[in-house]
């Protein structure tokens, strides 16, 4: 049998040998299972900022050798690559993070038990493990038509299943062991200022915070609390009663108490009244979403009055947050809203968020008082909203795998692998969509989808192109360019954020507008039965240097009665366009910051038709001379959702760790803590580093600011916080990125606390009232809502504690005190409980983590 094995592996490698014969699928996967592939950066200071040095090293683990020509490998770099130092290979660029590494005629076969590597230097830097994509693979051809296969030391999936943690997920990148590894850049110019924490750094970023024994409060913070005596006992003989018209809040909140509900009717004891009443807070009359509740155990009755269903909702939520057991405490609670809007921003793009995931996120924001989900449906890298009228948006956008010509499919953007994974791969069908509708409408909270363009729009484009190839094929030319996005003939050379040639839809063409409108109504029809549509997020951002050669671009020009004659004004056309489309639907519009605007020049407001048009203002870096983009749009007349990347953005990582998930494009990092500081009222205020880690004041900021200060408050909507999924894949990932920051969020946008600045009245941040209040906060998260989130299956992020060795004595602490910390001094075999009044003495390095439950942190090293 030996033999035999021995004689087809000489057979195949001579048959890999020969450069004329084209590969068999077989023959490419056993390529896949026998070439380990590693990955690692170098060194992100050699050239300044202006580029890293990165290693891929293959090793031939199996019986034949890797041939000199026949294949390619296929892969996802978030970075371009600008040369390598060997010549045995090319790298071409394919489209958006796509890229290929092809042997060439230098290439020397690797035969079973060798090794190369090859170095190559890449644009900016790459310094967390989650830079770097998953799932690399052969590429070839057979009998004409495209094969791959996997290299199967680059799977994220251990098991079948997805590990939660980068250094878990992506064992074939290297460590960052060095400071020229997990830092951007270090030169005279410009230095990172940013390590990993140690142990100790957590220890002293955690000073002023302490656990409190048995906190009992609710979160988001009411506007006015009174704690009383003594508690009540619910039990089966509670009944929950109604005034006409709460009756849907009285079943929700019997339902979730194991109660029954009824129609109000005279008693005196043992009952929890939902009906109207008026609320009052600083002597002014509330009118939305607020509620009076009172808990009184003398009398064994709790009384919920709200001026709106909304307002019912929001209390029966605080009650349920204030039971613990059968027990609720005597209080009075007096509370309405800070901002009218509350969101969460989810991309459902990048990688797809399972419609389960999305209902037990809505589940969560209805805890916390949110009541905006932005759902971001249409991306470069996939379409997921199924849309009748064209199912070639989900035919071919919602899924990738290697097709080069993308008739079938998108290529295999973000790691996706040859075949796409059930993270990449899938949408919501109008019954999928109309389920989460229906369940958003439930929990008072307003669904906005988004469909990005005329940027970001690749898949779109090439779903459609798709669709004009099928109809030409059957003679259908006039259908074929029904719905057409790229002018075929436009040899406009441009690269977008992401690094896409193509990925701008055409607005000089007719059919783009024609696409657009079927879209608008489609979803329009989506909501119609659950959820009444009233906003369209049409995106807006991130467009390049498309159009400029575009032969319908060109007659456009010459032909319009609109005076456009230059690429520069067609995004001010195309978002009128959008806004007439979407107002003659009824519809208000939604944009990003830079949709509204170009050059920092915001668009007329007169301009758009629709009744209200908001602006999603991110891109705020504090030294970059933007974070004046919200003050300029509300003055300019737009209504503004406050949406800070600096603090809002819950895809950037926990710490500056290259183990920890996320890009850090605005922040280095951005944790709870840094969330809940963020400070509405003076949005300069907020200022603190740069990217660079360096100290940065709110004068320096305003110093390079047009826009100095907001005229119009009035145009504020609210706040915002966004999940972009480029490095979060699965829904546990995105879960942990989310919980517990988003909670922060939603102190935020519902309470408005004493110690933060206001521009309008020149009140400087109280730091020390500031501190203390996360203590309390802090504390009633990590002792109240963690173990909720827990019993609801939420895979949430638990922070590092922080630890010192004093006198051979374990000092510990957390960021959210009260949580449990333990220790070990065994190389992590055994987890000992950390007990903060009989601290323990260790010898030698002893490792903590944080537990919740079931769930632990990241451990720690001290020693």
């Amino acid at each position: 049998m030996t033999h035999k094995l021995s004689l087809l592996a000489s057979a195949l490698a001579l048959a890999l040998s020969t450069p004329a014969l084209a590969m068999t699928q077989s023959q490419l996967d056993a390529l896949g299972a026998g070439i380990a592939l590693g990955y690692q950066v170098v060194d992100n200071s050699q050239d300044e900022w202006r580029t890293f040095r990165g290693q891929i090293s293959l090793t031939n683990q199996g019986a034949v050798p890797l041939p000199a020509t026949g294949w390619a490998i296929w892969f996802s770099h978030i970075r371009d690559i600008k040369a390598l130092d060997t010549p045995q290979f090319k790298v071409t660029h394919v489209n958006g993070d796509i890229f290929k590494l092809e042997p060439t005629a230098s290439f020397v076969p690797l035969n079973p038990g060798e090794s190369l590597s090859v170095q190559f230097d890449g644009d900016a830097w790459q310094v967390a493990k989650s830079d770097v994509m998953p799932n690399w693979y052969f590429a070839s051809t057979h009998q004409g038509q495209p094969i791959s296969a996997l290299i199967q030391s680059t799977s994220n999936r251990i098991n079948g299943a997805v590990p939660t943690a980068p250094s878990d997920e992506l064992p074939f990148v290297a460590d960052f062991d060095s400071p020229s590894q997990w830092k951007r850049y270090d030169s005279p110019a410009l230095t990172d200022h940013y390590d990993p924490f140690t142990a100790a750094d957590r220890y002293a970023r955690n000073q002023g915070l302490a656990p409190l024994p048995h906190p009992v409060g609710v979160i988001p913070t009411p506007a006015e609390q009174t704690l009383g005596q003594g508690s009540v006992q619910l039990g089966s003989d509670w009944t929950v009663v109604y005034d006409n018209g709460y009756q849907e809040q009285a079943h929700y909140l019997a339902a979730q108490l194991g109660l029954t509900a009824a129609p109000w009717s005279p008693s005196t004891s043992k009952v929890i009244k939902v009906g109207w009443g008026p609320v009052s807070l600083d002597g002014q009359s509330k009118w939305q979403e607020a509620y009076r509740l009172k808990v009184n155990p003398a009398l064994d009755l709790i009384t919920l009055a709200a001026v709106d269903q909304a307002g019912a909702f929001y209390g029966a939520q605080s009650l349920l947050q204030l039971r613990q057991g059968s027990q609720v405490p005597a209080i009075e609670i007096t509370d309405a809203p800070r901002f009218a809007y509350r969101g969460f921003s989810l991309d459902a793009v990048r990688n797809f968020r399972s419609k389960d995931a999305v209902l037990a996120l809505l589940d969560q924001m209805a805890r916390l008082k949110l009541n905006k989900l932005h759902l971001r449906l249409a991306d470069d890298e996939g379409w997921r909203i199924e849309i009748a009228a064209l199912p070639e948006l989900t035919e071919v956008g919602a899924r990738r795998c290697h097709d080069p010509d993308e008739r079938s499919c998108l290529l295999l953007f973000l790691g996706a692998g040859p075949d796409g994974t059930p993270e990449s791969d899938g949408y919501y069908t109008a019954s999928d969509y109309g389920a989460i509708l229906a369940h958003a409408q439930r929990l008072n909270i307003e669904v906005i989808p988004e469909i990005d363009m005329p940027g970001h729009a690749h898949a779109a484009i090439k779903a459609m192109e798709a669709r004009y190839h099928k109809l030409m094929a059957t003679g259908q030319p006039q259908q074929a360019q029904e719905y057409l996005l790229s002018d075929l003939a436009d040899q406009s050379d441009y690269l977008s954020v992401q690094m896409f040639k193509d990925n701008a839809i055409n607005v000089c063409m007719a059919s783009s507008f024609h696409f657009i409108d079927t879209v608008i109504a489609s979803l329009v029809d989506l909501h119609a039965a659950a959820q009444p549509l009233t906003r369209f997020h049409f995106g807006g951002d991130e467009v390049a240097g498309a159009w400029r050669d575009s032969p319908a671009c060109q007659q456009f020009f010459a032909s319009n009665t609109q005076g456009i004659t230059d690429p520069s004004q067609l995004s001010q056309y195309f978002v009128e366009r959008v806004a007439s489309l979407s107002a003659a639907r009824g519809l208000n519009l939604g944009g990003w910051e830079d949709g509204l605007m170009h050059n920092n020049l915001v668009y007329p407001r007169a301009n758009l038709a629709n009744t209200s048009v908001s602006g999603n203002a991110w891109q705020n870096i504090w030294e970059w001379g933007v974070a004046d983009r919200a003050y300029n749009l509300a003055n300019s007349g737009y209504q503004v959702i406050y949406n800070q990347a600096t603090h809002l953005y819950f895809d950037h990582p926990y710490e500056p760790d290259p183990n920890e998930r996320g890009y850090y494009w605005a922040p280095r990092f951005t944790d709870t803590r840094k969330t809940f500081g963020f400070m509405p009222d003076d949005l300069f205020a907020n200022a603190d580093y740069t990217r660079a880690g360096a100290p940065i004041s709110k004068e320096q900021v305003l110093a390079g600011a047009g826009v100095k200060s907001l005229e119009r408050p009035e145009n504020v909507l609210g706040l915002q916080g966004s999940l972009w999924s480029e490095t979060v894949r699965t829904d546990d990932q995105f879960e942990g990125m989310v919980f517990p920051r988003v909670i922060a969020l939603a102190e935020r946008a519902w309470h408005k606390a004493g110690w933060e600045a206001n521009d309008a009245s020149a009140k400087p941040l109280d730091e020390a009232a500031r501190t203390q209040d996360y203590n309390r906060f802090a504390n009633l998260l990590g002792q109240r809502l963690l173990p909720a989130l827990e019993q609801d299956g939420i895979a949430f992020n638990l922070p590092v504690p922080g630890a010192i060795l004093e006198a051979g004595v374990l000092r510990a602490n957390s960021s959210l005190p009260g949580l449990t910390i333990q220790y070990s001094q065994d190389g992590g075999a055994s987890w000992q409980a950390y007990d903060d009044a009989n601290p323990p003495s260790v010898s030698g390095q002893a490792l903590v983590r944080s537990v919740s439950g079931l769930r632990a942190s990241r451990s720690a090293s001290v020693q």
